[in-house]
């Protein structure tokens, strides 16, 4: 059985690991594969160290038994400011036997719940355009897109904002409010 737990600072080469995974099955093909094989294990797992004991950060593994199989980051956003969005998505990534089973819906109600729970109304997400998969997941979600910025040479320069709203008056544009 499937399941979301939150990260213990112990868990930080496991979700180091995991994220490796899950970028070579994600991006391969689509960035330079020097920047997957180049992947530092002992650098992202101190990043993630202090990602997870930041308490501002909510971290989740996802965990098929003792295998962590994909994750997911919420808080202030860990990539620069947007807009006037205090909440972000940061990362939300399955590996792909895992994917189109709900678990990706279970991980956004836990962010939609992360966002209430801190009082703000709104939240948003970047992803790569490259992403067919996330870019309809993000759109069937209820997501709009406010910003992109598209047509680098490097492919993983080029990223799309999701915005989500949570309980609030119909602003004309496409969106679903959760």
């Amino acid at each position: 059985m499937v399941e979301f737990r939150i990260a213990r600072v112990s868990d930080a080469s496991t979700l180091a690991a995991a994220r490796q995974k899950v970028w070579d099955a994600t991006y391969r093909g689509i960035y330079p594969d020097e920047m997957i094989d180049r992947y530092d294990l002992a650098l992202f797992t101190a990043r993630d160290e202090k990602r997870i004991a930041n308490p501002e950060n909510k971290v989740w593994l996802v965990m098929d038994g003792a295998d962590c199989v994909g994750y997911l980051v919420a808080g202030p956003c860990g990539f620069g400011k947007y807009k006037d969005f205090d909440f972000c998505l940061n990362s939300l990534y399955l590996l792909p036997p895992y994917q189109k089973l709900g678990l990706g819906r279970r991980a956004f109600e836990l962010t939609v719940a992360e966002c209430r729970r801190r009082g703000f109304n709104k939240f948003f997400c970047s992803c790569s355009p490259h992403n067919e998969n996330a870019m309809g997941f993000y759109e069937h979600m209820g997501g709009v897109i406010g910003a992109q910025s598209l047509g680098h040479a490097n492919k993983a320069e080029d990223v799309v904002y999701f915005e989500f709203l949570l309980n609030s008056e119909p602003t004309g544009r496409k969106t679903r409010h959760l």
